[in-house]
């Protein structure tokens, strides 16, 4: 344990993709994660904050915005007192926020360290020019660290001028081991997935999700025993089914609504390949959460996972155009011999991502 202060971590919804990392971090560091929200519309995540961990503290921030899928919060004088403490460094988990913005001139100005927790790809990049892309690129550059995801979010930091000393890369993950144990552990005692290949979809019913591109590959692709399993929620729920419907796979297709925890393990074990058929992601951790539970993953060009795990057992890489992910289908059923065991994947944890972390917050400025 460092003698100086505690690392703050700020963030806006506590996710379970984060809950564990920061547990993984307090077991290294004195921990604070400020929520700037409880939760954001179309999030139905069950959380475990493990607060006997570290500390939280609920800034409850004003929403000002909601474009897209994505919320905008403004400034939290709570959150200008917690930095006023003088943390060991913060982690700014988002920069479109006036929050953010605010936290880190106030920060800069008390000279705490400044992590900016940056997934973003150039791909997903809305604006390329003009005063949101220049905001942007000098909220990265006032930041003492940049951490990235992975390689794709290190290349659109790097396309923005920010110095390679001043960029640590990590690699976004889940709690891998919970995946890989817990389908291999449903797997061998009941678990019988019968006949066919079974697709998996998991994640938000949005557009740019495209997950009427998969119901028309799917359509165009299956077999007699096949099936297409739907995880999740969202506006095109009802326009969705009646796609399934108008497409002749309505028994074929079954829309599971949300599921989390051990519902989520298990509908990864009864699974064979995972689809992530984007035309837009950040990153996709479903597909970690696929692989680790030794499943094949058919994954769009457009996710920003997909250099980091491009050649990895399992993984088939496609355009999201409904032509080429019909192939992908095919191609995973066809090449399909059983689950991976010991996917590379796994090696990327909560644990290791921590230390990256931890590095990241005790860099010196370059």
């Amino acid at each position: 344990m460092t003698t100086c202060g505690s690392l703050l971590w700020v963030t806006n919804i506590p996710t379970p993709y984060r809950t564990p990392l920061w547990a993984e971090i307090a077991s290294r560091h004195a921990l604070r994660v400020a929520l700037l929200a409880d939760t954001e519309p179309n999030r139905e995540w069950t959380t475990d904050l493990r607060e006997d961990r570290y500390g939280v503290t609920r800034l409850r921030a004003p929403v000002l915005a909601r474009p897209r899928d994505t919320t905008i919060y403004g400034p939290s004088a709570r959150l200008l007192r917690l930095i006023a403490r003088r943390p060991c460094a913060v982690v700014l988990d988002g920069w479109e926020s006036p929050a953010y913005l605010l936290a880190l001139w106030w920060a800069r100005r008390l000279r705490v360290p400044v992590v900016a927790s940056y997934r973003s790809t150039l791909s997903t990049h809305r604006f390329d020019s003009g005063p949101v892309a220049t905001l942007r690129r000098r909220f990265l550059g006032s930041a003492t660290t940049v951490l990235t995801a992975g390689a794709a979010s290190t290349a659109a930091v790097q396309a923005m001028g920010i110095p390679e000393t001043r960029i640590v890369e990590g690699f976004n993950t889940v709690d891998v081991t919970r995946f890989a144990e817990g389908a291999a552990a449903a797997r061998s005692s009941t678990l019988d997935a019968g006949p066919g290949h079974h697709f998996l979809y998991v994640g938000q019913l949005i557009g740019r999700k495209n997950v009427d591109g998969l119901l028309r590959a799917f359509a165009a692709v299956h077999a007699p025993d096949d099936s297409l399993t739907v995880v999740g929620t969202g506006p095109l729920d009802e326009d969705l089914r009646k796609l399934a419907a108008e497409l002749g796979v309505t028994s074929e297709v079954r829309f599971a609504g949300h599921l989390d925890g051990d519902a989520l393990v298990a509908a990864y074990a009864a699974a064979h390949t995972l689809v992530l058929p984007s035309h837009e992601e950040v990153w996709g951790l479903v597909a970690n959460e696929g692989l680790s539970a030794g499943l094949h993953a058919v994954v769009s060009d457009r996710c920003g996972i997909t250099p980091s795990v491009a050649g990895m057992p399992g993984v088939i890489v496609t355009p999201p155009a409904v032509a080429e992910l019909t192939a992908a289908l095919r191609s995973s059923r066809e090449t399909w011999t059983g689950w991976i065991a010991d996917q590379p994947l796994t090696s990327h944890t909560q644990a290791s991502l921590a230390e990256v972390v931890v590095d990241a917050a005790h860099r010196q400025p370059a």
